[in-house]
């Protein structure tokens, strides 16, 4: 888990390189180290974590285990140097909103506060004129201007339609559902940054974990999660997606309890990416507790989601349906570090981007039909599966996978791990500075 979150923090810086400076060698770097990564985050979760991954002496293995860990506690060293003095914005870079979705959730916050419907009365131009933020952090749509272009635009071109006060050329909207905005409410009452709250989202993430852990190994896996230096480093500077990460883990790690459900009614109701979510926690559960119990979450999780964004959509239906919409059915350009990315750069995106579609639907399907048949012998594989398959969408952005190791850590963490300790750990090799003998630091041993 910590070399793949590794390779994804090389990967994400790589990426980009590869939006400013497009190469084939680069884009084949990117989408292979993201590619791989999902393939040994899937590696990690397979099994029940009895027998297949039991931990014993293994002293073959006990040099080779070593090496690996040493690996990941020095990644982990980077994570805290991110967590602890975080690197400031580049030369002439003074905004703490690094993108449209972070500036029109501020702005649909204070909307909100001032009494306002953040899903009519927020428009991208007045929000980054309030913010301050330039035209580089916009989205661009196949619209106006650009509804000829196959390719995503230049610099060039964004910053002409941009100063030309044109509108339809960009995601003008709030996009998400009510909780994006709701979360970071009261921080935006007093001015504060927003990039606060997904810092402290994401350490909790990180203690749910921790105290979830087999007891003994809660220091494994802390340094598995700092070792995993793109959650920290891609979770800090500019991301909420920190915000629908906690509910999400909190209800994968115990999805054994019936209010697992409503954590994850308020991931659903924070982002749209956590529907994904939604199929492969049914289906471990209607496998562990039967139909009745899965349908019951089901319809918690609805209520949940239906309870925090109904006072929005009653005030005006069709904007909050267009709204939360956006990611879906908006004509975005392609754009990723996915497969995609090796048809951008190469120019041989085809003539119609609906085509890219195709390898999406395959992949969700198969992702699901593997989970169903998988659904006890892997049942941990669907923290990984849901999110996997976005690999192959026409927006395969880095942001979709940056949170993946610690969804994996999630699974982890449930599993028995074969009764592992620290010291059978140490014996097979495990190396890290936060195991302390007493069991640290949240359960004693």
């Amino acid at each position: 888990m910590g070399a793949a979150g590794t390779l994804l923090y090389v990967a994400g810086v790589l990426s980009g390189d590869v939006v400013r400076r497009p190469t084939p060698g680069l884009a084949v770097a990117v989408a292979a180290g993201v590619a791989i990564s999902i393939a040994l985050l899937c590696w990690a979760v397979r099994g029940r974590g009895a027998g297949d991954a039991a931990v014993g002496e293994r002293p073959r293995r006990a040099n080779a285990m070593r090496a690996a860990w040493l690996l990941v506690s020095g990644a982990s060293l980077l994570g805290l140097v991110w967590l602890l003095d975080p690197p400031r914005p580049r030369l002439g870079e003074t905004t703490r909103f690094h993108n449209d979705a972070i500036a029109l959730d501020e702005c649909a916050a204070r909307t909100f506060l001032r009494g306002g419907n953040p899903y009519t009365d927020v428009a991208l131009r007045p929000c980054f004129e309030e913010l301050d933020i330039a035209w580089s952090r916009t989205t661009p749509l196949r619209a106006g201007s650009f509804a000829g272009l196959t390719e995503y635009p230049s610099d060039a071109a964004l910053e002409e339609a941009w100063l030309a006060g044109g509108t339809e050329e960009f995601v003008g909207r709030l996009s998400y559902p009510a909780l994006a905005f709701l979360a970071v409410a009261p921080l935006a009452a007093v001015g504060g940054d927003p990039n606060a709250v997904a810092l402290a989202f994401l350490l909790a993430s990180f203690a749910a974990v921790a105290v979830r852990a087999p007891s003994g190994i809660s220091g494994f896996a802390l340094t598995a999660l700092l070792g995993a230096p793109c959650l920290i480093a891609f979770g800090t500077s500019g991301s909420a997606d920190p915000l629908f990460a906690l509910p999400l883990v909190v209800a994968w790690l115990w999805r054994e309890r019936g209010w697992s459900a409503v954590a994850l009614g308020l991931a659903c109701a924070t982002k749209q990416l956590a529907w994904l979510f939604v199929p492969y926690y049914l289906i471990v559960t209607l496998a562990e507790r039967g139909p009745r119990v899965a349908a019951r979450r089901a319809t918690v999780a609805a209520a949940v989601f239906l309870a925090t964004n109904l006072p929005f959509a009653l005030r005006d239906p069709g904007a909050w349906v267009a709204g939360i919409a956006t990611p879906l059915v908006a004509p975005m350009f392609p754009l990723g570090s996915g497969a995609v990315l090796l048809l951008t750069t190469d120019g041989l995106l085809p003539l119609d981007p609906r085509l890219l579609n195709v390898p999406l639907v395959l992949a969700e399907v198969g992702a699901l039909a593997w989970a169903w048949r998988h659904r006890r012998s892997d049942p941990e594989m669907g923290a990984v599966l849901a999110l996997a398959p976005l690999f192959f969408a026409p927006r395969s952005l880095f942001s979709y996978f940056f949170l993946m190791p610690l969804f994996a850590a999630a699974a982890i963490a449930r599993m028995p791990l074969g009764g592992a300790t620290v010291e059978s750990l140490r014996r097979a090799g495990g190396v890290t500075l936060l195991a302390m003998p007493g069991g640290w630091p949240f359960r004693p041993r």
